[in-house]
Protein backbone atom coordinates (compact mmCIF):
# COMPACT_ATOMS: atom_id res chain seq x y z
CA UNK A 1 0.00 0.00 0.00
CA UNK A 2 3.22 2.25 1.26
CA UNK A 3 4.43 1.75 -2.34
CA UNK A 4 1.42 2.24 -4.26
CA UNK A 5 0.95 5.37 -2.72
CA UNK A 6 4.55 6.34 -3.12
CA UNK A 7 4.79 5.67 -7.09
CA UNK A 8 1.16 7.99 -7.61
CA UNK A 9 3.00 10.38 -5.70
CA UNK A 10 6.13 10.04 -7.85
CA UNK A 11 4.35 10.14 -10.68
CA UNK A 12 1.71 13.32 -10.22
CA UNK A 13 4.94 15.06 -9.63
CA UNK A 14 6.90 13.95 -12.33
CA UNK A 15 3.38 14.51 -15.12
CA UNK A 16 3.51 18.46 -13.25
CA UNK A 17 6.96 19.40 -13.75
CA UNK A 18 6.29 17.49 -16.99
CA UNK A 19 3.67 19.96 -17.59
CA UNK A 20 5.63 23.02 -16.36
CA UNK A 21 8.48 22.06 -18.57
CA UNK A 22 6.68 21.83 -21.68
CA UNK A 23 4.97 25.09 -20.77
CA UNK A 24 8.20 26.94 -20.63
CA UNK A 25 9.34 25.38 -24.04
CA UNK A 26 5.86 26.97 -25.77
CA UNK A 27 6.22 30.15 -24.10
CA UNK A 28 9.92 30.10 -25.10
CA UNK A 29 9.02 29.59 -28.96
CA UNK A 30 6.05 32.16 -28.67
CA UNK A 31 8.11 34.59 -27.01
CA UNK A 32 10.56 33.77 -30.23
CA UNK A 33 7.90 34.29 -33.12
CA UNK A 34 5.63 37.07 -31.28
CA UNK A 35 8.29 39.18 -29.68
CA UNK A 36 12.21 38.28 -30.51
CA UNK A 37 12.06 37.56 -33.61
CA UNK A 38 9.76 40.84 -35.07
CA UNK A 39 12.11 42.94 -32.65
CA UNK A 40 15.40 41.56 -34.51
CA UNK A 41 14.00 42.81 -37.92
CA UNK A 42 12.64 45.93 -37.08
CA UNK A 43 16.27 46.89 -35.74
CA UNK A 44 17.50 45.73 -39.21
CA UNK A 45 14.77 48.02 -40.87
CA UNK A 46 15.88 50.56 -39.20
CA UNK A 47 19.45 50.12 -38.90
CA UNK A 48 19.00 50.03 -43.13
CA UNK A 49 16.61 52.98 -43.18
CA UNK A 50 19.42 54.94 -41.25
CA UNK A 51 22.22 53.55 -43.57
CA UNK A 52 20.27 54.62 -46.46
CA UNK A 53 19.48 57.94 -45.30
CA UNK A 54 23.45 58.75 -44.61
CA UNK A 55 23.80 57.81 -48.14
CA UNK A 56 21.64 59.99 -49.69
CA UNK A 57 22.20 62.87 -47.66
CA UNK A 58 26.15 62.36 -48.68
CA UNK A 59 25.41 62.40 -52.05
CA UNK A 60 22.98 65.43 -51.58
CA UNK A 61 25.97 67.24 -50.17
CA UNK A 62 28.49 66.09 -52.67
CA UNK A 63 25.89 67.23 -55.64
CA UNK A 64 25.88 71.08 -53.83
CA UNK A 65 29.54 71.00 -53.68
CA UNK A 66 29.43 70.34 -57.28
CA UNK A 67 27.51 72.98 -58.16
CA UNK A 68 29.09 75.02 -55.77
CA UNK A 69 32.06 74.65 -57.57
CA UNK A 70 30.64 74.98 -61.42
CA UNK A 71 29.32 78.47 -60.45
Amino acid sequence: MATETLAFVYWSAMVVLFFFWTYGIVSFGLDLKNKIIPGIRQYWRGRQRIKEEEEEEKEQDEREEREKQLY
